[in-house]
């Protein structure tokens, strides 16, 4: 028996050998990859990345780079999908494959679309995101105060200084700020997409702009009023003075507009500008001091300005009261006013963006963006620029995420669309990362799950720990 146990133990030591030749490769092979970001918290943060904790989500400035910090107190910064509550519509109602397994089971249903999301290296859901994932992901509250969005037909503005005004933006605030108190998982709060704000630009695309529609409200309404005081204002009372600049005889200033003015004279276009400032001026703080009364440190993003489509005198004013700049690039549907380098916008203006951020002092998320691609179940993409393959769209979707966040205001990121929806009025489809049978684009997906997670890899690696 004695001679027989060197023969006995051979065996164990034979395979204690191949085990740690085993676990040296699988080192050699780890090491060839970085490795990922510390296990993330119940919100998306990483947990590696400490920050004071408040309970609700909150913006800091470390070393020179801006975060969001959840409430658990871990730095983070957001990867999104918007308009996950279309899956509810039945407009547009794609046979997804959760849905098919789950039908209308919505919490299973959205369960596993997190789940999804998550595997795709997203950390957060987005804008207008169904009640069922707003305890599971972090998401922005959208709610409208425009009665159409810059892309829609017709193009209809507001009347900002009237009580119906007020008291509407008394109860979308109050809303807001309850949802956000009862609802840690709310990011922030922004006012769904944007009125077209740009003089210039509105006047040559849809024929008018906000002043324009101001100046022909009928005469005793609230902001006919307000811009009749401000002629007065701008002009000292001298009504003559104002028909020399305008090169008009109007008998007063109650009278300035119509057929007789010249809206494009320097004088006019110069005066509208300031107006417009006082415009947004109202409309923000309106809106502002009511959900600033009901939660004092809940952020607020405002409008998702579209880019290019922003005045300074407007951005000026917004920044007042805003907490982070929302920017919808592309999705141009009218022509800039200026030919740009890459019209596609489907790269990274940093040089704008860099305008946008020294111009306001405030981080920015890009609020909507994405690009599209041909694929036989989808030929024809709208709204944003199409590419010839998916491998071209996943490159364009890396090299933009990775420039976004290269820069150290960056804070967010949301893409455009989950599903693929088809909109008739366009006739093309709306390409989300789901073929309209409900299966994921497979290469696309894929791509934009290892460009995801290395981008946050690497923009957690700059965290500095702030000074306690």
């Amino acid at each position: 028996m004695i001679r027989n146990r060197p023969k006995r133990y051979a065996y164990p030591a034979a395979w204690l050998t191949s085990f740690l030749l085993l676990v040296g490769c699988m080192l050699l092979l780890g090491s060839a990859f970085p490795a990922g970001p510390a296990p993330a918290d119940r919100f998306g943060g990483d947990r590696a990345l400490r920050a004071r904790a408040t309970g609700h989500f909150r913006l800091e400035e470390t070393a020179g780079r801006w975060w969001l910090v959840t409430p658990e107190g871990h730095g983070m910064v957001a990867l999104g999908v918007n308009h996950l509550s279309e899956m509810k519509n039945p407009a547009v109602h794609a046979p997804t494959v959760s849905a098919r397994q789950f039908g209308e089971d919505w919490s299973r249903v959205f369960a596993e679309v997190a789940r999804q999301c998550r595997a795709w290296g997203f950390n957060a859901a987005g804008f207008q995101t169904p009640k069922e994932m707003r305890a599971t992901m972090p998401y922005i509250i959208s709610t409208s105060f425009m009665s159409a969005s810059f892309w829609q037909e017709p193009l209809a503005y507001v009347d900002v200084f009237t009580p119906a005004f007020a008291a509407k933006a008394e109860a979308g605030a109050v809303a807001a700020a309850a949802e956000m108190k009862a609802q840690p998982m709310a990011m922030a709060w922004t006012w769904t997409d944007s009125t077209s704000w740009d003089i210039k630009f509105t006047r040559q695309s849809r024929g008018t702009d906000y002043v324009s529609y101001m100046r022909e409200l009928p005469a005793g309404s609230p902001g006919r009023e307000r811009y009749t005081a401000f002629l007065r204002e701008r002009h000292g009372g001298d009504l003559a003075r104002l028909n020399a600049a305008y090169g008009t005889v109007f008998a007063s200033f109650a009278a300035v507009g119509g057929a007789g003015l010249d809206r494009d004279r320097a004088a006019v276009f110069a005066d509208d500008r300031e107006f417009l400032r006082l415009i947004a001026r109202h409309y923000y703080q309106t809106i502002s001091a009511v959900f600033r009364r009901e939660h004092p440190t809940g952020l607020l993003m405002g409008d998702r300005f579209h880019l290019r489509d922003h005045p300074d005198e407007v951005l000026e004013e917004a920044a007042k009261f805003i907490d982070v700049l929302g920017i919808q690039p592309g999705d141009h549907f009218y022509p800039s006013l200026d030919p740009l380098t890459r019209p596609d916008e489907t790269w990274f203006d940093a040089a704008e963006f860099d305008r946008l951020h020294r111009l306001t002092g405030k981080p920015i998320i890009i609020a909507d963006h994405q690009c599209g691609f041909f694929d036989q179940h989808t030929p024809k993409t709208g709204g944003w620029f199409q590419y010839a393959t998916a491998g071209e769209a996943a490159a364009s979707y890396d090299r933009f995420v990775r420039q976004a966040f290269a820069r150290p205001y960056l804070i967010g990121y949301f893409r455009c669309q989950y599903l693929t929806v088809y909109k008739d009025h366009i006739k093309r489809y709306k390409q989300g990362l789901l073929r309209p049978d409900g299966r994921p684009f497979e290469e696309y997906v894929r791509s934009i799950a290892t460009t995801n997670r290395e981008m946050l890899r690497a923009t957690y690696s700059t965290w500095a720990a702030p000074a306690p």
